[in-house]
């Protein structure tokens, strides 16, 4: 039987590999709303606004968001 030995990412690792797949031509707002939780905003650099759902925490807001834009086109993928 295998083993995993591989350690799951923290909050602040995933955090910045959620952060590191936006390009960097785009805007991120990040809002805490007066009744509480977290929502994402992204602002392309083609004008385009994309709203996230708000979210129990910050991690699951920027999660959230990425769900909504889907994995980069092919060829599109930045760097951080």
């Amino acid at each position: 039987m295998g083993h995993n030995y591989a350690k799951p990412a923290r909050a602040e690792g995933r955090l910045a590999q959620l952060i590191a797949r936006l390009p960097d031509d785009w805007g991120v707002e990040i809002e805490r709303p007066p009744h509480g939780g977290w929502m994402i905003s992204v602002h392309k650099s083609d004008g385009e606004v994309i709203s996230g759902p708000p979210e129990s925490s910050l991690l699951e807001a920027l999660e959230a968001m990425w769900r909504l834009l889907g994995p980069p086109e092919r060829g599109e993928r930045h760097t951080p």
